[in-house]
């Protein structure tokens, strides 16, 4: 059986991957790179394929070590972000494939978020290696901002098209981006959530955005 350390570890190389992806979508929604795409898809493909593994493993490890009880959930979490980031993924080729151009608005929309979706799962990670309430904190108020902001985007995308300012077949690609950050922001909180629940927590500082 591996140590409760090398368990940890492997939950946060997990992470890691999302946090990679969400520079990898970034850099594909910018420059059009399906490159990048394939990358990241390629990371997703491992989280849903090591999900269970590493939960199962965690389950055995609590049984000798009651601190890694609070880890459980954490993977199914890592899992259902990396079916949100596919998500984002698919409306990134079909906006490549297709040729849909978004307003210079909705660009600067979705940029925020990517970017600040990025920034809170790298304290994700840390909260995975930390378990501190600071950075629990803020992954907390960072993923009610995302949603806040996600749904005020959505709105204000659907006073664009009714006014014409975009184009109306890259208005579900929109909308599905929207959903998809909000997810993976709520699933990030609950994973900082659920680590800080009990057991040895300890105050720290958190990578700042």
């Amino acid at each position: 059986m591996e140590s409760s350390k090398a368990l940890i570890s492997k939950l946060y190389d997990m992470n890691q991957k999302t946090e990679r992806c969400m520079y990898l979508l970034q850099n594909a929604f910018i420059y059009h790179s399906s490159k990048s795409l394939d990358e990241c898809e390629s990371s997703t493909k491992e989280i849903r394929r090591n999900e269970k593994v590493i939960t199962e493993e965690l389950i055995e490890g609590a049984k000798a070590d009651p601190s890694l009880s609070v880890y459980v959930s954490a993977p199914g979490h890592l899992e259902k972000i990396g079916g949100s980031i596919e998500a984002i993924s698919r409306c990134m080729r079909t906006k490549i494939k297709d040729g849909l151009l978004f307003s210079d608005r909705a660009v600067s929309e979705i940029s925020f978020l990517l970017k600040r979706t990025e920034e809170v799962l790298q304290n994700t990670g840390d909260i995975i290696l930390a378990r501190n309430v600071i950075i629990r904190e803020y992954v907390k108020e960072s993923a009610s901002e995302i949603g806040r902001s996600a749904n005020e985007f959505a709105t204000m995308h659907e006073d664009r098209l009714i006014a014409g300012l975009c184009m109306s077949k890259a208005s579900p690609l929109f909308l599905e981006i929207m959903d998809a950050v909000k997810s993976i922001a709520w699933h990030a909180k609950e994973i900082a959530i659920e680590l800080t629940i009990s057991g040895d927590i300890r105050p720290g500082k958190h990578r700042a955005s």
